[in-house]
């Protein structure tokens, strides 16, 4: 059979139809098929951080120990849902900063999302959390406060009492306290950091208080409380499962202790007639252990072959790096090494 004359341009035309289709307009890249506007696509996983700070306002140090957790919630929900956990150990006194890290395949623009934290002590209690979820938009970058407050029933300690002669131990703020009440006094014995206050009892409407003319008060309900003292802020009180060193110091029947810096060390001396000085120098590198002389600004004695010296100078003296007060300068020499620090008489 034979073809008309025009069918092999027809033929021509349509094989050229066909390869243009394949390919794509012109020589370009293949055109990709239109996304179906109902279904999602995937976005590659992506790790992001959310920048922040944990703070409280109670001045309470935390126990060694102490552990920050910090969680990424989505609220679009009616039961939110954990994104992201983060955990800090270690952490001291607020503020606190944290960065916590999350995947942003699992956090769409348009979802609500929100921040929870919580301080616990190194017995799992809790001591501060957030009250409600903060909310907070991933991938703003800007940083973000997280106030929290003291967590209800954080304490299940037994509440101290009043009897005489019986010690208990505080954490006010920075301030390792012990409080004693010697007997048929009606008044509480404080030592803090080589300092001593005796208190008489005041009015209360609740807990036990006491207080001076000067201002310096003492208040205690259960296992919490405040400390004021020198016309400062006063200090939150919660109760501590051990004595601060000083105090512990002065349970053992030290005279005199004091702290430096930049290498950290520290002095005792003893109680009575024949008194032995113990340092530890050098971040703990180096332990003396000498029996010691009384002088008349301080103590002396011998190591070896090297002569040690302790002056002690009774004016205040403001340590360097936590600011608290005492009231006494030491100087420590050591053969040709000089150390020089803060401390105090204890049990003045």
């Amino acid at each position: 059979m034979r073809l008309p004359r025009h069918a092999p341009f027809a033929i021509a035309l349509l094989l050229a139809g066909c390869q243009a289709t394949s390919r794509g307009e012109g020589s370009g890249p293949p055109r990709r098929a239109p996304a179906d506007p109902g279904v999602g696509t995937a976005q590659p996983a992506r790790d992001t951080v959310i920048l922040g700070q944990a703070t409280y306002r109670e001045r309470v140090k935390m126990p060694p120990g102490a552990s920050l957790t910090v969680e990424l919630l989505a609220v679009d929900t009616a039961t939110p849902r954990v994104l992201a956990t983060a955990k800090w150990p270690d952490v001291a006194g607020p503020p606190i900063p944290f960065s916590l890290p999350y995947d942003g395949a699992r956090v769409p623009a348009a979802g609500r999302y929100a921040l929870q934290a919580e301080l616990v002590g190194p017995d799992g209690e809790r001591w501060f959390a957030t009250p409600a979820p903060v909310p907070v938009v991933p991938g703003e970058g800007r940083p973000v406060k997280l106030l929290l407050h003291r967590a209800s029933g954080r304490i299940a300690a037994v509440p101290p009492d009043a009897t005489p002669g019986s010690a208990h131990h505080w954490e006010c703020g920075e301030l390792g306290v012990m409080s004693r009440h010697p007997a048929g006094a009606g008044t509480v014995r404080l030592d803090a950091n080589a300092r001593s206050w005796t208190l008489p009892l005041a009015r209360s409407a609740s807990g036990a208080r006491y207080a001076d003319a000067a201002g310096n008060e003492f208040w205690t309900k259960g296992a919490s409380g405040h400390f004021t003292i020198d016309g400062e802020p006063a200090r939150d009180c919660v109760q501590a499962r051990q004595p601060s060193p000083w105090n512990q110091a002065l349970l053992r029947g030290v005279a005199f202790r004091a702290v430096g810096n930049e290498p950290g060390w520290f002095v005792e001396v003893d109680r009575g007639p024949d008194p032995h000085l113990r340092a530890s120098l050098d971040y703990g590198e180096r332990e003396l252990d000498l029996a010691a002389r009384p002088l008349a600004s301080g103590f002396s004695a011998r190591a070896g072959v090297e002569d040690v010296r302790l002056v002690i100078e009774r004016r205040t003296c403001v340590d360097g790096m936590s600011g608290q007060r005492f009231e006494a300068t030491a100087t420590l020499q050591v053969g040709t090494r000089r150390y020089t620090g803060c401390g105090g008489w204890l049990g003045e």
